[in-house]
């Protein structure tokens, strides 16, 4: 019993290691629904703390716009996202390295 239970634990890790970022066109579609303005997708990445959750910044006038999304951009949620270890606010300091440049 325990050794399927390690194999099964194999297989979801290797299966979400092998997971595949939204496009940025997918993306695109996806938040022109909720976002009717002109805005461009700047990043797309996984979140290392959350696996299976994107970090996407968009573009609107400028501004940096920090959004995270499941894999297959169907859900999206906007907001603070926050390290109760560090005390860190993940969102903000992204948005800080898109406001640089």
């Amino acid at each position: 019993m325990l050794k399927k239970l390690a194999a099964l634990c194999a297989l979801a890790l290797a299966l979400v290691a092998c997971s595949k970022p939204p496009g940025k066109e997918q993306i695109q579609e996806s938040v022109k629904q909720v976002i009717p303005v002109g805005f461009e997708v700047v990043q797309v990445s996984e979140l290392k703390e959350i696996p299976g959750l994107y970090e996407v910044v968009i573009r609107v006038n400028k501004q940096p716009i920090v959004l995270y999304l499941d894999k297959k951009a169907k859900y999206a949620f906007s907001g603070s996202l926050m390290s109760l270890e560090t005390k860190t606010n993940l969102t903000v300091e992204t948005q800080k390295k898109f406001l640089q440049k």
